[in-house]
């Protein structure tokens, strides 16, 4: 028995793959939500709640740009998404960008960071201020990773 079924008789929850464009839309809305996030909380507050608590959500949104990213890039050049575990293994699969040590070691820490969603917390900064900055920094890589963009996938090129 089928309980999603429209009038016209067709299925309501049909399955349909996002196209590596659609997906850089969404991956530079959630990168943009994310450096609104970060500028809005770097305004002075008197309330309680702890930066690091604050931030999560940045962190959050700035993972999900990322894998989205790195996923609309295999797309293009692949024409499949390949699995992979997290963003360390896209950016393996997406072997033709070019990140230097710093950069992979940023987004091994956006990766550690974001663990916090399977319930594991590392220890990664020694005061909220470092935390802060990272934030900084990993946002400014993923504009920098737009630079990167392939041609095809580019606002000016469609």
């Amino acid at each position: 028995m089928q309980f999603f079924v429209s009038v016209t008789g067709k299925n309501l929850m049909e399955k349909r793959h996002c196209s590596p464009i659609e997906l850089i839309k969404i991956a530079s809305q959630y990168a943009y939500c994310a450096g609104h996030l970060l500028h809005i909380e770097t305004t002075p507050t008197h309330d309680s709640v702890d930066l690091q608590d604050k931030l999560l959500p940045v962190i959050s949104l700035v993972y999900s740009a990322f894998e989205l990213t790195l996923k609309a890039y295999c797309l293009h050049y692949y024409a499949l998404i390949k699995p992979a575990k997290n963003l360390l293994e896209l950016l393996e699969i997406n072997d033709e960008l070019t990140l230097s040590k710093k950069e992979i070691g940023l987004v091994r820490n956006l990766s550690y960071q974001y663990a916090i969603h399977k319930g594991i917390d590392y220890d990664l900064w020694s005061d909220r201020q470092e935390m802060h900055v990272f934030c900084y920094d990993i946002i400014a890589l993923y504009e920098r990773l737009q630079t990167m963009m392939p041609v095809g996938l580019q606002a000016d090129y469609q």
